[in-house]
C-alpha cells in the first residue's frame, strides 16, 4: 500500500474511498479507519493524539476556517453505512461503481466532491423509496456528476419527468403495434371483406389517438370487433367441421366400394383416423399424402380394369362371332348330310356311292377345319385374358413394393415408423390367434449427440447404419427391425419370452463390443441402452411403447449400455 505524501486530510479521505473501492474491501468504519492511517503513514495513536492537541491550539479564526469545511466525517459515516444497506435492487457492486466515477470526475475540487457524494448517497435513498431499477441509478449518478445542482430541491423532478416521458414512448410502441396486428395479420388472414375493412379502419384510429376520448372510443369499437372476429372463428370452426364430415363420408363410401382392395382399405382407414384428432399443418400434410397414394392406387386400377374389360369384352365378341360361324357351318353341314342320306336311300349305283363318300368326306373335313380354326382363336383370346391379368398382377407386385417403400427408412433400410405400425398390427394378431408372447424392444444409441457434435452428421448417420447391420447379423429372420426416429430403434421379438428377448439384446451388445466403428481410422465405441416390455393382453402399441420407453430411461439414468425389462 502506498503512502501519500500530502498531509491534506481531504485528499487522504478521497484516497481512502478510492482505494476501498477498488480493492473491493468491505467499507466498514474499522476498515476505513485502517485504510486511512496507512495512506496517511501515521498509527491511530499518533493520530488520535494529534487531533487531540490540535483542538486545543485551534483560534477562533481557526474554528471559523474549520466550520466552512465540508463535513467530510459525517459524509464518510454515511457512505459507509449506505453502502452496506440495501436499497431495492441496487447491488453493492452498483453502488460502488458510482462512487468511483465520482471520485474520478471530481477528485480536484474537495468542496464539489462532497456534495456530489451527498447527493449520491441521497439518491440511494430516494430510488429506494420509489423502487427503481439500478440502471436508473446509474443515470442518476451520471447526471450528479454532469450537474452541479442541489440535489434536495432538484432531485425528485427528473425522475417523474423521466418515467412519464418513458410511459408515454412505450404507450405509443405498443398503440403502433396494435396498429400493425390489426393492419397486416388480421386484415389479411381474415377471409370476411368487411372485417378486414374494419380492421384496417380501426388501424387507422388507433395512429391517430392524442386524447383520452378518442381512446375510449376506439375501446368500445374494439370490443365489438373482437366480438364479431369471434363469431368469424366459430362460423369458420363449423365449416371446417362440416367439411371433415363430408370427407369423412367420401372415404366410408369409398372403402365399402373398393372393399376388395385391402391396400386402399387400409389406407383410407388410416386416412380417417389421422383427421378424426386435432388439426395442424402435419396432419394436413400427412393426409395429403394419404389421398395421393390412394389416387396413385386408383387410378393405375382403373387402367387395368379399363384394359381387362376391353380385352374380355374383345374375347367374348370373338366367342359370340365364332359360336355363330361355327352354328352356320354345322347347320349347313347337317342340311348335306341329310341330303347325301336322301341320296344313298334311293341309289344302289356302287360308283355313285363312292362318289358320295368322297363328298362326304371333304364336307367332314371342312367342317373339321372349321372347328379347329374356331379352336384355335378361341385359346388366343384366352391367351389375352391369361396375359392381361398376368399384367394386372405384375402391377399389382409393383404396387406393393412401393407401398414397401413408402413405409422404408431411405438412410438404414429398415421398417420406418409407418412400417412398424403395420408390423405391429400383424404380429400382434398372430399372437393372440397362436397364443405366444410378443416382446417390444426399445434401443437408443448412448451418447448419439455428443458423437454427431464432435465428429459431424455424416459419421453420425454412418453409425446408425452400422448399428443396423449389427442388430441384423444378430436378430432372427422372424423379428422385426424399425427405426422408430433419430436414434431410436424398435425390434418386436415374435414368439419370445422376456428372458429369451434379453438374452438377444445381450447378443447384439457384444456384438457391438467386440468390434469398434471406425472414422479415419479412429476406433469409435459405439454402445446402447434398451428397455424391453412384453405385450399385455388387450394392450395397445402406445401402451407397451410406454413401458419400454420408461425402462430405457431407467437404463440411461442408471449409467447407459444397460438393458431393463419394464414393470
Amino acid at each position: 500500500m502506498k503512502q501519500s505524501k500530502d498531509s491534506n486530510p481531504t485528499i487522504i479521505a478521497r484516497e481512502t474511498l478510492r482505494q476501498l473501492a477498488t480493492l473491493r474491501i468491505p467499507p466498514t468504519p474499522d476498515n476505513y479507519h485502517k485504510l486511512y492511517n496507512q495512506i496517511s503513514g501515521n498509527s491511530e495513536e499518533s493520530t488520535n493524539s494529534a487531533i487531540a492537541s490540535s483542538v486545543s491550539l485551534e483560534s477562533p479564526m481557526e474554528n471559523t476556517i474549520v466550520d466552512t469545511v465540508p463535513a467530510w466525517g459525517e459524509t464518510i459515516e454515511a457512505l459507509l453505512k449506505q453502502l452496506e444497506s440495501k436499497h431495492g435492487t441496487l447491488t453493492t457492486a452498483k453502488k460502488k461503481e458510482g462512487v468511483n466515477r465520482v471520485l474520478v470526475k471530481f477528485s480536484k475540487d474537495s468542496k464539489q466532491l462532497h456534495n456530489k457524494l451527498k447527493a449520491l448517497i441521497d439518491s440511494w435513498g430516494t430510488l429506494a423509496a420509489a423502487s427503481q431499477e439500478s440502471s436508473t441509478a446509474i443515470e442518476v449518478e451520471d447526471a450528479i456528476a454532469q450537474t452541479g445542482a442541489d440535489l434536495e430541491g432538484a432531485r425528485p423532478k427528473p425522475f417523474a419527468v423521466e418515467s412519464s416521458s418513458s410511459v408515454s414512448h412505450v404507450t405509443d410502441q405498443l398503440l403502433e403495434l396494435l396498429a400493425q396486428v390489426l393492419e397486416q395479420v388480421i386484415a389479411v388472414q381474415v377471409n370476411d371483406t368487411g372485417l378486414a375493412d374494419e380492421a384496417k379502419v380501426l388501424a387507422n384510429q388507433v395512429r391517430k389517438i392524442e386524447e383520452m376520448t378518442e381512446m375510449e372510443r376506439f375501446t368500445g369499437e374494439f370490443k365489438q370487433f373482437c366480438h364479431r372476429f369471434d363469431e368469424y372463428g366459430e362460423s369458420g370452426r363449423k365449416l371446417q367441421q362440416g367439411l371433415l364430415n363430408l370427407l369423412n363420408m367420401l372415404m366410408k363410401s369409398t372403402g365399402e366400394l373398393l372393399a376388395e382392395d385391402q391396400w386402399v382399405g387400409a389406407q383410407i382407414n388410416k386416412l380417417r383416423a389421422t383427421i378424426s384428432g386435432p388439426l395442424d399443418l402435419q396432419v394436413i400434410e400427412q393426409a395429403e399424402h394419404y389421398l395421393e397414394e390412394i389416387t396413385q392406387r386408383q387410378e393405375i386400377i382403373r387402367r387395368n380394369l379399363s384394359e381387362a374389360k376391353l380385352t374380355l369384352k374383345k374375347m367374348v365378341t370373338s366367342l359370340i362371332t365364332n359360336i355363330e360361324e361355327l352354328s352356320d357351318t354345322t347347320g349347313g353341314y347337317q342340311e348335306k348330310l341329310e341330303q347325301y342320306s336322301e341320296i344313298i336311300s334311293k341309289t344302289d349305283d356302287i360308283k355313285e356311292l363312292n362318289q358320295l363318300l368322297v363328298q362326304i368326306m371333304e364336307e367332314t373335313k371342312q367342317m373339321q377345319k372349321s372347328a379347329l380354326n374356331y379352336r384355335n382363336d378361341f385359346l388366343a383370346a384366352r391367351a389375352e385374358v391369361s396375359l392381361a391379368q398376368d399384367k394386372i398382377n405384375q402391377l399389382e407386385t409393383e404396387l406393393q413394393e412401393m407401398g414397401e417403400k413408402v413405409h422404408e427408412d431411405h438412410l438404414t433400410g429398415i421398417l420406418n415408423r409407418r412400417g412398424l405400425d403395420t408390423a405391429f398390427e400383424r404380429e400382434t394378431s398372430r399372437s393372440i390367434r397362436h397364443e405366444t408372447p410378443l416382446c417390444f424392444a426399445l434401443l437408443d444409441i448412448d451418447n448419439f449427440k455428443l458423437l454427431n457434435d464432435t465428429h459431424g452428421h455424416k459419421v453420425g448417420d454412418d453409425a446408425l447404419v452400422y448399428l443396423v447391420e449389427s442388430v441384423k447379423d444378430t436378430t432372427r429372420p422372424e423379428d422385426v427391425v424399425s427405426r422408430y426416429g433419430g436414434e431410436e430403434f424398435v425390434i418386436l421379438l415374435p414368439n419370445t419370452s422376456l428372458e429369451e428377448a434379453t438374452q438377444i439384446l445381450s447378443r447384439i451388445r457384444r456384438n457391438l463390443t467386440k468390434k469398434f466403428f471406425l472414422h479415419e481410422n479412429k476406433r469409435l465405441l459405439i454402445t446402447f441402452s434398451a428397455g424391453i416390455a412384453q405385450l399385455q393382453a388387450g394392450e395397445s402399441q402406445e401402451s407397451v411403447f410406454k413401458r419400454a420407453d420408461e425402462a430405457l430411461y431407467r437404463a440411461k439414468k442408471g449409467g447407459k449400455n444397460q438393458i431393463i425389462i419394464a414393470d
